[in-house]
Formats: C-alpha cells, sequence, structure tokens
C-alpha cells in the first residue's frame, strides 16, 4: 500500500505562532473526522527560533541574543530540537492515518517512511539527498533538513524544516550545540553539519507534491479551521508562558 495525503494547503499564517497551531489544528481536525489528511508547505517571510515540544530555552537557545534581536521565540506541537525557521527554509507538514500502511503506527517507522518519500522526490531534481539519523535528510554527510514527530491516538503529523535558500550564518547565532547529537554528526559544529538545498522553490514544492497527492483532481484544497486555529494560538502557541515553560 501507497498512502498519499487527500488535500493541499499552501499557505503561511501571519506568525510564526499561527503557523504552528494550524498544523495542530489540521491533525486534530482529521483525527475528529472533520477534515482529510494532508500536504502543507509554509514559509514565514520573517525569521524565528521554533523549540520542540520539550525543547528547553536555557539549553538549546542563545537566549541574549534572540531577544537582543528582537526574534520570534516560538513552540511546536511536535517534538525534535530546536531550529531557526524564515525565508529560505521551506516548511513541509505531512498528516496522514496511523494506519494508512504498515509500520506507521510506530513513530520511528514512520518517520523513515516520511522522510524516504521527501528524499525521493528531491532526488528527482538531481539532489543527491539521504536519509541519515532518525529523522535528518542530508547531502554529502551534511544536515539540509530536520523532523519531528507529533502523535493522536489515530493520525500523526511530521513537521520537516528544509534549508534550501536559507540563511545558515543564523543557526550557530541563534542555537547552542546540542547535547544530544546523531552518531553521524560526531563532533561538528553547527557552520560544519548543516548545508543547504539552493533548488528553484516552485520546483522543490512541485517535486514533493508529486510524490504525495494524486496526479487526477482527486486531491482537493485543505480548509481552514480558522477558530480552531485562533483558540489555539491564544491558549498555547501564542503564549509566552507556554512558549517559556521548559
Amino acid at each position: 500500500m501507497n498512502p498519499t495525503t487527500a488535500s493541499l494547503l499552501d499557505h503561511t499564517m501571519p506568525t510564526i505562532a499561527e503557523d504552528l497551531a494550524l498544523d495542530e489544528a489540521l491533525l486534530i481536525e482529521v483525527e475528529e473526522g472533520r477534515g482529510p489528511t494532508a500536504l502543507r508547505f509554509w514559509e514565514p517571510d520573517h525569521y524565528g527560533v521554533v523549540l520542540g515540544a520539550s525543547g528547553k530555552v536555557g539549553e538549546d537557545v542563545h537566549r541574549a541574543t534572540v531577544d537582543a534581536d528582537g526574534m520570534v521565540l516560538a513552540r511546536r506541537s511536535s517534538g525534535g530540537g530546536t531550529v531557526v525557521i524564515g525565508p529560505g527554509a521551506l516548511n513541509v507538514t505531512v498528516i496522514l492515518a496511523g494506519d494508512a500502511a504498515p509500520g506507521l503506527d510506530a513513530v520511528v517507522t514512520a518517520q523513515a517512511y516520511v522522510l524516504g518519500r521527501l528524499a525521493e522526490a528531491i532526488r528527482s531534481l538531481g539532489s543527491p539527498v539521504v536519509v541519515r539519523g532518525s529523522g535528518d535528510l542530508t547531502i554529502g554527510g551534511r544536515k539540509v533538513a530536520g523532523s519531528a514527530q507529533r502523535r493522536l491516538r489515530h493520525h500523526f503529523l511530521v513537521h520537516v524544516s528544509i534549508l534550501n535558500t536559507f540563511d545558515l550564518g543564523l543557526i550557530p547565532r541563534y542555537l547552542a550545540e546540542p547535547a544530544r547529537r546523531p552518531e553521524y554528526r560526531e563532533l561538528r559544529l553547527h557552520d560544519d553539519f548543516v548545508t543547504r538545498l539552493d533548488l528553484d522553490r516552485d520546483a522543490l514544492k512541485a517535486a514533493i507534491r508529486l510524490e504525495w497527492l494524486p496526479t487526477d483532481s482527486s486531491a482537493i484544497d485543505t480548509p481552514i479551521p480558522f477558530d480552531l486555529v485562533e483558540r489555539l494560538t491564544a491558549e498555547r502557541f501564542g503564549d509566552p508562558t507556554w512558549v517559556t515553560r521548559f
């Protein structure tokens, strides 16, 4: 079985908090039977530092620099490490049913499945991307994308942030070196570990869309649950005390 998503959403909200709330809202909607599984693209026009669900501000972030530069500080619902996002970092969200194919009911195999298909899409553009670690896309042993997962009872989402034309200098400026590292990273610092794809943005999105969505008219546009996004932003993603709780 080769599960695809049922719908597409190429939409960026005004703030990073609302973007993260929208991903959570889409997952809740499909879990509660009100919406379809989905592929979403989003790319903010401003920069921000985004913590994983259990990320620690004091350990993951150069907080003084973030505050001095007026950087957005946010937290997503999925796990994984802290990232910097903004112009040039294409965020891809894939929402699937846990029973759509064998193995998708487990975190590790579901992550490998989603990342493997994204890698295949990018390779179709001539970029030699491979999956390494627990969910990284890499070229020549250097990371071009990281991922994280959020699971509910019957559905899950995978967040992927692709460093396409992103300003890589922002990563060591705002992020501390992580305490936990994939084995393939060895002792490399941010500057020696990350790189960019440098692909045409529209071509990149088209390749990913072709991998995940039907080529006929059965793919539908994902409705945006604005009321739920507003509530989640107010209660969680836009609340500074929730963002900095660890």
